[in-house]
């Protein structure tokens, strides 16, 4: 039982199942709205969500062990050896494999998506391409993967044709890349003290300070492609809204540790300032 629950560990479930199986129930519901289709989607992306984050602990394995955090919580059993590499390999077998068959059986469309997102997962953790490690390739390969290709995945498993597109579907798979763009980016600065010595991400490139910056551009670029869709195409002024409040508050949730960490400084700063003014 511990064993299997190592291989489930494996799987990161808690790190992205309230964030990213909305973006192919969103392409699905473009197509079908509420249907029994749903259901094969949501299963699909999450095994080909798993996967992703199997795939990038059995790369990553070497850089994990260094990292103090990731070791702390036991982010990657194979780490610690809790899980063979051979054992994750057969598990990433058997998730690729039994999301391939559940698109084979809805949609050649959407089967070529889901190859897609795959692909693109592999490519991101795997050497020699490594695209994690590559200047801002790394935050395209991220909002494509998990966001974009997702969307228009969903769409096409769910019976909707990409040859000819509902604009409210390019529109979800545009917002969907960005917001995806803006988690990579916010979990780059999070981790930028630890990744500065051992990885080379875009954020750790940039530094610290542009990181933030660069994140700060990407949710006004997301805000006004919200905006610019909503005047295309008017929608629901409650799904809007509640939209336009997550496109803003997700950058200062995700680094709300770094957020607080920075005003403590500058009250820090603050403080003794007035003390030296006081004197």
């Amino acid at each position: 039982m511990d064993n299997a629950a190592a291989y489930i560990k494996m799987l990161r479930i808690g790190d992205w199942i309230r964030f990213y199986p909305i973006f192919p129930l969103a392409g699905a519901l473009c197509a079908c709205g509420i249907a029994p289709e749903l259901l094969p989607v949501l299963v699909i992306f999450m095994c080909i969500t798993g996967y992703g984050f199997v795939v990038n602990n059995y790369y990553d394995v070497e850089i994990d062990r260094s990292h103090a955090g990731k070791v702390e919580k036991n982010t990657n059993p194979l780490v610690s050896g809790k899980v063979s590499k051979k054992g994750t390999l057969v598990l990433m077998g058997v998730l690729v494999s039994l999301s391939l068959c559940i698109a084979a059986a809805m949609s050649l469309s959407g089967l070529v998506c889901c190859l897609l997102c795959i692909g693109a997962l592999t490519l991101y953790s795997a050497a020699p391409f490594r695209f994690k490690d590559r200047f801002l390739v790394d935050i395209l390969t991220h909002g494509l993967m998990f966001g974009g290709l997702p969307v228009l995945a969903g769409y096409a498993l769910a019976g909707g044709t990409l040859a000819s597109p509902d604009p409210l579907l390019v529109g979800c798979a545009l917002i969907g890349t960005l917001v995806c763009f803006e988690a990579l980016i916010a979990h780059q600065i999070c981790d930028y003290w630890e990744d500065r010595d051992s990885a080379t991400t875009t954020v750790v490139r940039l530094g610290h300070r542009m990181g933030g910056i660069l994140l700060g551009s990407m949710m006004a670029v997301s805000i006004a492609a919200l905006e610019l869709l909503a005047l295309a195409i008017p929608f629901n002024a409650v799904l809007h809204a509640g939209v336009l409040v997550s496109l803003a508050a997700y950058p200062a949730l995700s680094c709300r540790q770094e957020v607080m960490v920075q005003m403590k400084s500058t009250y820090s700063r603050v403080l003794v300032a007035c003390m030296n003014l006081q004197r």
